[in-house]
């Protein structure tokens, strides 16, 4: 598969401005990411590559006083998903809780301080009976920890083509069967459910709300993470805007999940 990088450069850069980069680029395909002194080199497969979609999601990236320029690279063909998982993947989450993964893409892997700690909470619930929906599977890890946590029926969504094949993988590597998997935004949510997990940048997580609240039981819980812990009294207000009380906050390396319940 032929790949291209994106080399994008932020002024000033921080740790914080590179985990929000990767975070929304993560969105539109991008697979794996390397930190630089100046950025973030972002990896995409060729056929997905699209100019307009790097451009619009650089200029919704507000962080005061800080710019982005990029410029983009194509890489010599070879397989560089072989390439990552020999010399960067790194099993957590089957070695911690048994949930095994093709790593074809690096976001849900385990890597990141969002999925690892969603993942650890889930395993920590009892889903028996339970509807679940895991919203931006990703890899659906999400999905698989609540099935492996006695869920009766998953729902998984992503709006990205690759991410709904990753996912049916790896949920079909963990032997779980008893999951939907569907490409789409949150206007493809059907029907009721008991718990609702996303893990995704907070402007879409705060736009998508009331969709996620209209489509929870009376008491049911929605698990938010993908945002930094300085953002959760504002993702609270969202929630109470919603008809939502926070029952549970965790927080990992300055990320922060939050677990809310319908009125």
């Amino acid at each position: 598969m032929q790949y291209l990088y994106a080399n994008i450069i932020a002024a000033p850069c921080t740790e914080s401005t590179c985990d929000v980069l990767t975070a929304m680029l993560g969105e539109i395909g991008y697979e794996s990411f390397e930190m630089t002194d100046l950025g973030v080199k972002a990896y995409i497969p060729q056929e997905l590559f699209n100019e307009d979609d790097l451009i619009a999601t650089l200029a919704t990236i507000f962080i005061p006083d800080t710019h982005f320029t990029y410029t983009i690279h194509q890489l010599e063909s070879k397989d560089w998903n072989a390439e990552w998982e020999q010399n960067s993947f790194d099993p957590i989450l089957e070695r911690e809780f048994g949930i095994r993964l093709n790593p074809r893409m690096a976001f849900g892997s385990g890597s990141h301080a969002t999925t690892y700690q969603i993942t650890s909470l889930l395993l920590q619930k009892d889903f028996t009976h339970q509807r679940v929906l895991d919203m931006g599977t990703g890899t659906g890890v999400l999905g698989i920890a609540m099935a492996m946590r006695g869920a009766q029926e998953v729902v998984a969504i992503d709006i990205d083509e690759f991410s709904v094949e990753n996912a049916k993988e790896n949920f079909t590597l963990n032997n779980i069967s008893n999951v939907q998997i569907i490409q789409g935004n949150a206007s493809a949510i059907e029907g009721e459910f008991h718990t609702i997990v996303a893990n995704i940048h907070k402007n879409i997580l705060a736009a998508d709300m009331p969709t996620y609240v209209k489509h929870l039981v009376p008491q049911g819980t929605l698990i938010l993470s993908g945002y930094f812990t300085e953002d959760v009294p504002e993702m609270k207000k969202v929630g109470q805007q919603n008809k939502l009380s926070l029952s549970r906050t965790v927080e990992l390396n300055g990320w922060s999940v939050m677990v809310f319940r319908k009125f």
